[in-house]
């Protein structure tokens, strides 16, 4: 067995942000990786899911810096706070798409968005919260009662990790097609940089993992030297294996 005993890993631009990872050889649905990724806090703790979506909502939240106005205004830290959020340049989002179990997240991202001034653009003026149903060949299904949630909304797409980004492809070509304005994808942990023409923010990407390897399982170098499986692995947890 090639399993390695877990690490912590901090995210670079928001340091109280943690994630776990394990080195070893990993089968998922599609792909053989070298590392299990764990966000079960991230996405099932209070705290730590509420610190993942400040970092993802800073992505989308251009903040002004007052250090320099601070010798001409003199202003209560609620105030200051205010002002920031007021002068801030600001991406509107209505509606937060969920995937990888990350309810919990994407209600605290809405939450972040609303603090520092975000508004939507509905009629409705508050954002909307979706887990998306996939079919057995991995397409998104839009029931006709979710239709109206996407169409000409302005959409942020959160989910735990981006692989090699086909299903959040499919996903992608899903909300255009109902009519949905992406404005962004915000991910746990990234091994790719964009998806369609669409940046991805990440928390976390490949330069945390230096040696982080992606492979299809008929080229697994683990497989041609005869390391075995470890655990089988996906966006619930991971088995190992005996």
């Amino acid at each position: 067995m090639s399993m390695q005993k877990p690490i912590k890993i901090y995210a670079k631009e928001h340091p109280e942000v943690m994630l776990k990872v394990t080195k070893g050889h990993f089968s998922s649905d599609r792909f053989h990786i070298n590392y299990y990724i764990d966000m079960t806090s991230l996405k099932m703790r209070r705290k730590d899911a509420q610190e993942v979506a400040k970092a993802m909502v800073s992505r989308y939240v251009k903040r002004v810096n007052l250090e320099n106005l601070a010798g001409n205004i003199s202003l209560a830290g609620a105030e200051m706070q205010q002002m920031m959020a007021s002068l801030a340049t600001k991406t509107p989002i209505d509606t937060i798409i969920c995937m990888d179990g990350c309810e919990v997240i994407g209600a605290y991202v809405a939450e972040e968005l609303s603090n520092v001034g975000v508004t939507t653009l509905n009629s409705h003026h508050t954002s909307y919260i979706i887990t998306p149903e996939f079919d057995s060949a991995g397409q998104m299904v839009v029931r006709d009662n979710i239709r109206p949630m996407l169409k000409d909304k302005h959409v942020l797409v959160v989910l735990a990790t981006a692989m090699s980004g086909r299903t959040i492809a499919k996903s992608i070509r899903c909300i255009n097609s109902y009519g949905g304005i992406i404005e962004g994808i915000s991910v746990v942990f990234s091994a790719v940089d964009e998806i369609d023409g669409y940046p991805v923010n990440s928390v976390f990407d490949v330069t945390d993992l230096p040696d982080f390897r992606l492979s299809d399982p008929a080229n697994c170098p683990d497989c041609q030297n005869g390391v075995k499986l470890d655990a089988i692995v996906n966006s619930y947890g991971y088995t190992v294996l005996d």
